[in-house]
């Protein structure tokens, strides 16, 4: 069977490939005395992405923000072992963390 392609203007169109399990960012956050907080992430692959989400998303759905950062932290955050929020409790750059994670996979998602 023949590949279906795109004709448009005389030019042959191929579908798009997005690499998403070889997608990973190195993230740093520089705290107030210059020293700087560095974390790798990783993307999990689509059915972990999706079962994050659905693992905290409440039954009004809206997703619990806490319940969400422990799944980033232990299924994208590959730098270190950090399991739950908790492990951050001595650390600066919290919320910049989070949205670094959650802007890193909104981007393959």
């Amino acid at each position: 069977m023949a590949e279906d392609k795109t004709i448009l203007d005389n030019k042959t169109v191929e579908p798009q490939k997005i690499d998403r399990l070889g997608a990973h960012e190195d993230w740093t956050f520089k705290d107030d005395n210059g020293y700087e907080w560095k974390y790798s992430f990783q993307f999990p692959g689509l059915k972990k992405a999706y079962e994050m989400i659905d693992n905290a998303t409440m039954a009004n759905g809206q997703v619990a923000k806490s319940i969400i950062f422990d799944e980033y932290l232990q299924n994208v955050v590959v730098s270190e072992r950090l399991t739950s929020i908790d492990d951050l409790i001595d650390r600066p750059g919290v919320d910049e963390l989070f949205n670094a994670i959650d802007s890193f996979l909104g981007g393959l998602l």
